[in-house]
This record gives C-alpha cells, sequence and structure tokens, in this order.
C-alpha cells in the first residue's frame, strides 16, 4: 500500500492516490493562476472566479480552499448590492454512514468476497429447449394444415384461385352444352 505521506496535498490528506493526484493537479493550476493573477483588479479575480465555477475546475478541496480566496477577495472590493456566487459543492455529505468512508471502503474491498449460489430462474435450460421444441411442432403444423386446407392462404392462394376458376369454366361449359342440346332439339322438332 502506498504510503500516506503520498496522500497529503496542501494539508489536506486524501483517501486514495487518485484523488491526492486530482488535487495536485488542482496546485498546479492554481500556482500558474496565481502568477499571472492580479488581486488588486477585481474584474480578473471575478472573471476567473466565475469560470473556475461555470466550467467546474475545482473538484477537491485544494480547489475549494482557493475558490473560497477568491470569492473574499471579491466581497471585500464588491459593491454595496453586488451579489458573489456561491461556490457549489457537488459531493454529498448526508448519505455517508461513517466519517470515514474510504477507509471502509478499502477494508471490504480486502475481505474475501463470499460466491452466492446462483438464483433459481423462472426458465431453466432444459424447459426452454422443450418449450421452443414444442413451439417448433406447432408451427410445423400449421405450415401442414395451411397447404392441405381448402381455404386459400399465402401459401396456396393461386393454387386453390385457379382450380375454383377451373371449376366455374367447366360448369360453365357444361350448362352451355346443355343449353345447346336443347336448342337443337327445339329448332329440330320445329
Amino acid at each position: 500500500m502506498a504510503d500516506k505521506a503520498e496522500w497529503v496535498v496542501d494539508g489536506f490528506q486524501f483517501g486514495t492516490q487518485q484523488d491526492a493526484e486530482l488535487a495536485r493537479n488542482e496546485q498546479l493550476r492554481i500556482e500558474r493562476l496565481e502568477e499571472k493573477l492580479d488581486y488588486q483588479n477585481y474584474e480578473m479575480v471575478g472573471a476567473v472566479y466565475k469560470k473556475a465555477l461555470n466550467n467546474r475546475v475545482f473538484k477537491t478541496p485544494v480547489g475549494y480552499d482557493f475558490l473560497k480566496k477568491l470569492q473574499r477577495r471579491l466581497q471585500e472590493g464588491a459593491l454595496v448590492g453586488t451579489e458573489i456566487e456561491n461556490i457549489p459543492v457537488y459531493g454529498v455529505y448526508s448519505m455517508r454512514e461513517s466519517a470515514n468512508q474510504t477507509v471502509e471502503r478499502i477494508q471490504a474491498s480486502r475481505k474475501p468476497i463470499k460466491k452466492e449460489k446462483p438464483k433459481q430462474e423462472f426458465f431453466s435450460r432444459k424447459t426452454s429447449i422443450l418449450v421452443n421444441i414444442g413451439l417448433l411442432a406447432l408451427v410445423l403444423l400449421m405450415f401442414a394444415i395451411s397447404t392441405t386446407s381448402a381455404n386459400p392462404t399465402i401459401l396456396n392462394y393461386e393454387r386453390v384461385l385457379q382450380n375454383r376458376y377451373a371449376e366455374w369454366e367447366q360448369q360453365l361449359s357444361e350448362r352451355e352444352q346443355v343449353i345447346r342440346e336443347k336448342e337443337k332439339a327445339l329448332l329440330i322438332a320445329e
């Protein structure tokens, strides 16, 4: 495990190496800003303050400390009635169960994880296979019924319609034949 002295940045001790690195990066940004920042120029201080708030540049206590310093400076030189934005804190503190959640998280990660038994599913693999086989059998049965039935379906509508038209044509031919025979019989009798 890393030395906890490495996790201290500007008087703040962090719970993880990543948080300490983030704070070091913020400290470097602050040092660069302070080299160029004129604290007597309230417009410049206000612009840096607003940009840092809007872009959420600072996320650690080191950055918040710098923002608080800028806020105090703006309050010193603020005109009466000028409102200075508050510093938004994006972390949630009220949901923590203890004062040192990071240590508890690290200790919890060291404990062996108990393997849980797999939960019984509603359908087992065998049941799923049997249901799929049953559904396949039903689909095949539906195809067999649709191909052998007299009613037209999407599979056999052309054949059924051709058979119907052929049947009607045959009936009409038979009727015409009967009518012609009767006409001949009537013409001969006259």
